[in-house]
């Protein structure tokens, strides 16, 4: 076992990285660039269903459970046709069929990282239920590669539909998950002076790992739509909504309606009334109407200029639309849904929506009247996490003039909770992880402070609630690199 610290960890990254990229790129080059992103293109169609599938409601509990428990270490042909079968009552038969050849190709993954000793991977992909979550969790990498290829693949061998995962998932386990690790750790190492890496014959760890992703490996963000969705409640607004086809998972009449429940959720801030949101709804709204098949969405250069000029897009939001990393790195941290082929301009359903969503943000993070509503919305979420994990939440806001957050007691335990919901742009771990350390140093030590003077004034809890120990706490929306116990991100509160 060797240890790596400073200057030689840093370099040790360095070197993985550089590796990890190069190899991507070699995989990538000898392929025909159009004909492997229309087939890569099906099998990440065939993902973002399974990923969907337990959220679409097929009204039969006994088939979900017959799904999920799939075995793709073993897999059972007779179980895996009953459940086809069961599948087909609900879903067309084009579905089915990619669902069914994407189980069929997680088993021989499964049986591929077995062989080849990458036990985590296996572990994933051990039956379907395993294998929803993930391919979430890699879903970030799968698309990064489908944006890659346009560009990276530069050779005349012709990718086979059936061969997408066996040819481009190890590359994610080999390269992909270790680039983004490794810029966190590199990110690390600048961070923490006792940072080190342990090599030994089988791999490498490091003694800090940082994690931003909540357990549906999602990115926090100010304000989220589950907390702004009181909307859908209203039995009038979901009359508004268009109906979605029958045994479909996407479908353009669904990212339709996703743009009107954004606008709607987020109607206290006006944000249909925005130009840059208005126009951006507009232009997508527009190319749901070139939807094929419900999901892809092609459109010649000329057309996607006329859409653009038409919803009166500036210089900038389209070229937010555009996907222009040259290699991986820069294709990880994109949100850009149009991927140029050729001559045409290529995009989904789902790219679409995952853009509006993503457009919704960067709109509303410049609105100083939402900056500060989030702030309650912050504390709304932390007062329901705490009552689900047994606190009573109490009523207390002012005291002598002090103002308090949220404040809970447990077990004659008072806890002040100190509610941050600081904007963190986590795309800067890899594309400048210096500013993100300045940044984040700034933030703990803004925490830090924070809790002191809550220390500091503790005694009025106390008189308050007439109980003798407090806890301060910092719960922070945006997740921050931190060894200070008690500042704790909001997607894992529940371990308070």
């Amino acid at each position: 076992m060797k240890k790596l610290i400073g200057k030689q960890a840093e370099d040790f990254l360095r070197e993985q990285l550089a590796d990890a990229e190069t190899g991507l790129a070699e995989t990538l080059a000898p392929y025909e660039p159009e004909v492997t992103f229309n087939n890569y293109f099906v099998t990440f169609r065939a993902i973002e269903e399974f990923i969907n599938l337990p959220l679409f409601e097929l009204d039969d509990l006994s088939l979900e459970r017959d799904l999920v428990a799939i075995r793709l270490d073993n897999l059972d042909a007779a179980h895996l046709r009953r459940v086809r079968d069961g599948l087909l009552k609900y879903l067309n038969k084009e579905v089915v069929s990619r669902l069914v050849t994407l189980i069929v190709q997680a088993s021989a993954m499964f049986a591929a990282f077995s062989i080849n000793g990458m036990r985590e991977a296996a572990v994933g992909l051990q039956s379907v239920e395993h294998a929803i979550g993930y391919f979430q969790s890699r879903r970030r990498h799968l698309l990064a590669i489908l944006y890659s290829i346009p560009t990276a693949c530069k050779g005349s061998t012709k990718l086979a539909p059936i061969n997408t995962l066996n040819d481009f998932l190890p590359q994610v386990e080999y390269a992909g998950v270790p680039i983004t690790t490794n810029y966190s750790r590199l990110m690390l190492s600048q961070l923490y002076p006792d940072f080190h890496i342990l090599v030994s014959g089988t791999g490498y760890t490091s003694n800090y790992f940082y994690n931003v992703l909540d357990s549906s490996f999602l990115e926090p963000e100010r304000a989220g739509l589950t907390e702004m969705a009181e909307v859908m409640k209203d039995r009038t607004f979901k009359k508004t909504l268009e109906k979605k086809p029958r045994g479909k998972l996407f479908s353009a009449a669904e990212l339709r309606n996703d743009i009107r429940v954004i606008s709607a959720a987020y109607a206290e801030f006006n944000l249909a009334e925005i130009d840059t949101f208005a126009s951006m709804a507009n232009f997508v709204t527009d190319c749901s109407q070139f939807c094929e098949d419900d999901y892809y969405v092609r459109l010649p250069a000329n057309q996607f200029d006329g859409l653009t000029l038409s919803n009166s897009l500036s210089v900038l939001m389209r070229k937010a639309l555009i996907q222009e990393g040259d290699n991986y790195v820069a294709n990880l941290d994109t949100y850009a849904p149009f991927i140029k082929l050729g001559e045409s301009y290529v995009t989904t359903v789902t790219l679409l929506s995952r853009f509006m969503h993503r457009w919704k943000i960067l709109t509303l993070n410049r609105v100083r009247r939402f900056q500060i509503r989030s702030g309650f919305i912050l504390e709304g979420s932390v007062k329901d996490a705490l009552g689900d994990q047994g606190f009573r939440v109490t009523d207390t806001k002012r005291i002598n003039g002090s103002e308090f957050d949220v404040v809970a007691i447990r077990d004659d335990v008072i806890y002040n909770f100190q509610c941050k919901n600081n904007f963190i742009d986590y795309s800067r771990i890899e594309s400048n992880p210096k500013l993100f350390v300045r940044y984040n140093r700034q933030l703990e030590r803004y925490y830090g402070q924070a809790l002191m003077k809550e220390e500091a004034r503790e005694e009025l809890l106390k008189k308050k609630l007439q109980l003798n120990k407090v806890v301060h706490l910092v719960v922070s929306r945006f997740p921050i690199a931190t060894t200070n116990p008690r500042v704790i991100p909001l997607s894992d509160i529940e371990r308070i």
